[in-house]
């Protein structure tokens, strides 16, 4: 069949707006400006913690939706990581060390959450630590990096990295382990002088060169910051910015420990349990330091989304991938199955929602994240995610959501959240407690009195023990 010129062009000009149409369905895809600090529990300013000084974060939960009741799936990096960016619970995935090899080798079969983005014409970008690595001794490396996430991959580091600077630093007790000891300085050195200055100088410029508007691609940035992970070696300026005298030991009773099983202690060295009381005021202060620093860090690369226009096109998500102890049950660390080291912040801010400046009370997860930038940008998951999308209650704080929530802990600690009690067992088996803890906190917020022998409580335990069950909870 011969088509005649006018015909020609008309084909030419309908395939040319099919692909601009194409284009703009790209385009119209919100940013995802994608923020977490290592270590970080939800002690900021917005979250009603006194001591902490987090003006930039506070405006950016200003902006969005604060989930005040917040959790990790496993109080450790790497397992926390994982859940996060495979959407399914550790028990589920298996993923439950830090250290079993990259998210690849290990779940060769999911796709994770910046590969999803990638695979469907984003530009993806990491910049630090967003899959798990050691610090100090991975930064500066991919650590169990997906390594089909991105486009671009960042391994900054800086003056945090060298371990003659931890060796230098302040030690509490003689722990093996860079990452894991009691550790603080206060060095007189720049920002941009840390890893986590570096970091963000490579964001800002990832920004810039990649700016949807310029590019007609969107991005997925993440940026991941190494602080306030150990050690806890901070500049000195973020120092001076915390008022440690607000700041006061955690009140531990008498006789505290004797209903708690020891294996909800992973971290059992003197070096992390009841350390003296001027050791301890001093690494709180550097602890709300290292969040003063991230504060600062995540506020200087909003500004400049906004100075490259891209704010009103970007949804933000800032969060952490576990909690910190600071003294609670005379416990300076993390790992446990405490709320401190369960509880993390979780901010969103998306230009379209409805609600803004509001806290949302509901139970929520890590977990949750996945499906709701999926839910935000009309992705769908390549698997079934456990999680539950969060965009309702970017739209109306007050709608429901779970009845509980899931963390999981090592060793083979598996526990559930309500509303009311945290309830944990460590099993052995795939039947029997073989110890456990029960807390009512409404009545006991600080976790002091292990109900799990009280026979007033057998009605709970029974019920949630049933959950666990009925979720497989001891794979």
């Amino acid at each position: 069949m011969k088509i005649t010129k006018p015909a020609f062009i008309l084909i030419i000009c309908v395939a040319a707006l099919s692909c601009q149409s194409r284009r703009d369905q790209v385009i119209e895809r919100p940013n995802i400006l994608f923020i977490i600090a290592d270590d970080l529990a939800d002690r900021l300013a917005c979250y009603g913690d006194s001591v902490a000084v987090t003006p930039h974060l506070d405006k950016l939960a200003a902006r969005g939706v604060l989930f005040a009741n917040n959790f990790c799936q496993y109080p450790t990096c790497g397992p926390s990581r994982a859940s996060l960016f495979s959407g399914l619970y550790p028990f589920e995935s298996g993923y439950t060390h830090n250290s079993p090899g990259t998210f690849n080798e290990h779940l060769p079969d999911l796709v994770s959450l910046p590969r999803l983005f990638r695979e469907n014409g984003y530009y993806t970008a990491r910049v630090g630590k967003i899959f798990h690595m050691g610090i100090p001794g991975g930064i500066g490396g991919p650590g169990t990096d997906d390594t089909l996430a991105w486009d671009l991959a960042v391994n900054n580091s800086g003056y945090d990295a060298d371990l003659e600077v931890w060796e230098n630093a302040i030690h509490v007790g003689d722990e093996t382990g860079p990452g894991v000891r009691v550790v603080y300085d206060a060095p007189q050195i720049e920002d941009s002088e840390m890893a986590d200055g570096q970091g963000l100088e490579a964001a800002i410029q990832i920004l810039k060169e990649n700016n949807s508007k310029k590019t007609g691609k969107p991005f997925f940035l993440a940026y991941g910051m190494y602080r306030p992970h150990p050690p806890m070696i901070v500049p000195e300026k973020h120092w001076e910015a915390i008022k440690i005298s607000k700041y006061k030991i955690p009140y531990v009773p008498e006789n505290d420990r004797e209903d708690i099983p020891e294996i909800n202690f992973h971290l059992k060295g003197a070096g992390f349990n009841f350390i003296p009381n001027a050791q301890g005021i001093q690494y709180a202060h550097a602890y709300y330091a290292a969040i003063h620093f991230v504060d600062e860090l995540a506020g200087k690369l909003i500004s400049e989304l906004e100075k490259e226009g891209l704010a009103e096109n970007t949804v933000i998500v800032f969060t952490g991938d576990q909690g910190f102890h600071l003294g609670e049950h005379g416990h300076w660390h993390k790992s446990t199955m405490f709320e401190e080291a369960c509880r993390v912040p979780l901010i969103i801010v998306d230009p379209r929602q409805k609600e803004k400046g509001e806290k949302c009370t509901n139970l929520t997860g890590l977990i949750d994240i996945y499906p709701t930038l999926c839910d935000l940008v009309g992705i769908e998951p390549p698997h079934q995610l456990s999680g539950l999308s969060l965009v309702p209650q970017l739209n109306n704080v007050e709608v429901p959501g779970k009845k509980y929530e899931f963390t999981m802990g090592s060793p083979l600690g598996y526990g559930i959240r309500t509303s009311s009690h945290r309830y944990t067992e460590w099993r052995k088996d795939n039947i029997n407690a073989d110890y456990s803890m029960l807390y009512d906190l409404e009545n006991d917020p600080d976790e002091f009195e292990n109900l799990a022998g009280n026979p007033e409580y057998s009605d709970v335990i029974k019920e949630l023990h049933g959950i666990l069950d009925s979720m497989k909870f001891s794979k």
